[in-house]
């Protein structure tokens, strides 16, 4: 019966191109990882000591090497392993990690290949050579057998690669000995520091290095903790290691953790931010780097070893769940002298966002990775530590509420719990509040600074700060649809709250002008001021058509407008056409009003010139600072103009109590950062002041 064929050159040519240094080297990797074992099999307990493989690379300067040979003292191709030489995909070291491709590797790594064996079969030496080449068929050629003269052969193989193919492999294997050395220590790390590593030499060009002893040399501290047990990720088996800092010359970074699978690296996941550490020790000199191995990551590694088969995100939880409690013992005399600037960094981030400070400074650390010095890892750390106690407070109080629908529950004995849960929702909420008080004061503080600018420069460049002014408060938005078309849509959020407190939560529905010449005009002009200046806006609390809320906005330091500008004529024009009805809402919808909708109508501008002369016979504010207009007819509801700079000041007057309650400075938060900075370069001119008078005296 017919059966399938394989195409073995397509297969390989769909293999992954390397993309590093790393990636490159691996099809050597691979042939030195069958020496290891080779060896192994061999010598068994006794590999240290008997065990010999030495890999030659003839370079060229600054290139990729021209010829690679790599030789062992191991079984050889014996019958087994030729049969699994010739089969792709076999699983004669299966348990190994061997997933039967590394040989494929060869193939899409190097030009010409020759393989050597001398081997023991049925008690009698047998000797075999022949060429692997990349073809659909006849991929072993030049094949000789024979047997071996003389006493008891030494076995083993020789493999010769020679020239690297133009397919990625040439342009990223490493040109330099150093390179070289250093991702090789890196990817049989795990092998040298246990105690089945044959010695291994490595001639690279002129310079020779001698494993597992090199690695020793530089390692000053160790220590393995096997069977770290873990939830997801079963039992792992880290070793912590301090070493000299020529472990990490080549690598980008200083700290790392590396992942192991089969005795291979696959991943070093870089850690000095965790760590907050450049190097450490009595001479400034040393690193860090652990090995971490399990069956987990054995079972999750794609077939060419070079990648694991879950999310990257797996490796941040694992080093962080699994490894970082170790690391901070292990390093904790370094990591020490980082606490205090950690400790400055939380305090900083809980002012800001107190609804992070679900402890004191000392209870936050010890939730964070000892070296974190990135805020916003500090910040995530203490969000995900916040979400986590809400949780289990969520959780508690369900559990006491549950109970108390028994009908023999005892009330009394569970007065203790509910308040100790009511204490905590109370904290909570307190710190959520305080954050959202912070953001008002620096909104109002902000925006003070923009009027001040907006007025002050009337070049065309103010409409670039007319444009974050009308990020703060204009209630909708010009999107991008994907055909190119543009729509107004109500803005996520806005800050109205400045106006009138019924503004917070209200949303934004209409316009005294269509929404596709809104839209247009955005388009044409690449004017933001059009969405927000000298129209009216309309806004709701709920779908309840009985109170409507309306606001229009006039730029700052404005004083001439147009005979059809006046705002009592603008907004009684737009609440007629708004009761009349046949107008849509930014949805779609038609608007519905009933007769008897009482709309509450702000403007906002300064009052001078054309807008002083308009609404001069208004009544006034009970402050006196705005003005109030009330119809006797028309329709039910009140005009109040608004000056930009009474609009500040009361919202300022509303807000304050909050302020105080919080603890915030009624200065502003740019004025405060503004001194700060003074009074900085204040004390560097004193200190160069005293330090001149110093040298001074000593001339004298």
């Amino acid at each position: 019966m017919p059966s399938l064929k394989t195409n073995l050159v397509k297969r390989i040519d769909r293999l992954p191109k390397p993309t590093n240094a790393a990636d490159a080297m691996q099809p050597l990797f691979e042939a030195i990882s069958n020496s290891i074992h080779s060896t192994q099999d061999r010598f068994k307990k006794n590999v240290a000591t008997k065990g010999k493989i030495i890999v030659t690379l003839t370079m060229a300067r600054r290139q990729a090497p021209a010829k690679i040979v790599v030789e062992d003292n191991g079984v050889g191709l014996d019958g087994k392993n030729y049969e699994a030489f010739t089969t792709t995909d076999t699983d004669n070291k299966i348990a190994r990690g061997g997933k039967g491709v590394g040989r494929l590797l060869w193939l899409y790594c190097f030009e010409a290949i020759k393989v050597s064996s001398t081997s023991v079969e049925n008690n009698l030496p047998k000797h075999r050579k022949f060429r692997f080449v990349l073809s659909q068929a006849e991929q072993i050629q030049a094949y000789e057998e024979s047997g071996v003269d003389g006493g008891a052969p030494d076995t083993g193989v020789i493999v010769e690669f020679d020239g690297l193919r133009d397919n990625g492999y040439r342009a990223k294997f490493p040109g330099r000995p150093a390179y070289i050395f250093q991702h090789f220590t890196s990817h049989f790390l795990p092998t040298f520091i246990g105690s089945r590593s044959p010695r291994i030499t490595v001639h690279c060009g002129d310079e020779t290095r001698h494993h597992p002893e090199e690695i020793n040399s530089i390692i000053h501290r160790r220590e393995t903790i096997e069977n770290i047990p873990t939830a997801d990720y079963g039992p792992l088996t880290l070793t912590l290691m301090e070493c000299d800092k020529v472990a990490s010359a080549d690598l980008q970074g200083s700290h790392f953790v590396h992942f192991i699978a089969h005795d291979r690296t696959v991943h070093s996941q870089k850690i000095d931010g965790k760590l907050g550490l450049k190097y450490f020790g009595a001479s400034d000199d040393r690193v860090f780097h652990a090995v971490l191995t399990g069956k987990f990551l054995d079972d999750n590694v794609n077939q060419e070893r070079t990648k694991f088969q879950f999310e990257d995100a797996v490796l941040d939880r694992i080093v962080s769940d699994v490894c970082t409690p170790h690391i901070e013992k292990f390093l904790a005399e370094p990591l020490q002298a980082l606490r205090q600037n950690q400790r400055t960094r939380v305090k900083a981030i809980t002012e800001s966002y107190p609804s992070v400070a679900f402890g004191d400074v000392d209870e936050l650390q010890d939730k964070l990775p000892s070296g974190e010095l990135n805020d916003d890892a500090i910040y995530g750390h203490l969000s995900r530590e916040r979400y986590r106690r809400d949780q289990r407070q969520a959780e508690k109080i369900r559990a006491v509420l549950e109970r108390l629908k028994e009908p023999s529950v005892d009330v009394n004995s569970f007065a203790s719990a509910i308040e100790a849960a009511g204490k905590a929702i109370e904290e909570a909420e307190q710190k959520s509040l305080t954050e959202y008080i912070v953001r008002r004061k620096v909104v109002l503080d902000f925006i003070e600074i923009l009027l001040e600018k907006v007025r002050d420069d009337t070049r065309d460049s103010s409409y670039q700060r007319e444009d974050i002014l009308h990020s703060f408060i204009c209630p909708l938005r010009v999107n991008t649809l994907a055909d190119g078309a543009r729509k107004v849509v109500p803005a996520a959020s806005h800050d109205l709250w400045i106006i009138d407190e019924r503004l917070t939560f209200a949303q934004y529905f209409s316009s005294d002008e269509e929404f596709q010449n809104l839209s247009d005009a955005v388009a044409s002009d690449e004017r933001p001021d059009v969405l927000i200046f000298d129209h009216v806006h309309g806004l709701r609390q709920t779908e309840d058509p009985s109170r409507v809320l309306l606001v229009e906005f006039k730029r700052p330091g404005r004083t001439s407008y147009g005979a059809d500008e006046n705002p009592q004529h603008q907004v009684e024009r737009y609440v007629r056409r708004l009761l009349e009805g046949g107008k849509l809402d930014v949805k779609g919808r038609p608007i519905k009003l009933k007769e008897d909708t009482v709309f509450y109508c702000f403007i906002v501008a300064d009052i001078v010139g054309k807008m002083d002369d308009w609404t001069y016979s208004w009544d006034r504010t009970a402050d006196g600072r705005g003005r109030f207009y009330q119809p006797r007819s028309g329709f039910k509801g009140s005009i109040e103009l608004i000056a930009w700079d009474t609009l500040l000041s009361d919202a300022r007057e509303r807000n304050q109590a909050f302020f105080d309650r919080a603890g915030i400075s009624g200065k502003s938060f740019f004025v405060e950062a503004q001194e700060t900075s003074h009074q900085r370069l204040r004390a560097e001119d004193e200190l160069a002041a005293d330090t001149m008078s110093s040298a001074d005296a000593a001339t004298v």
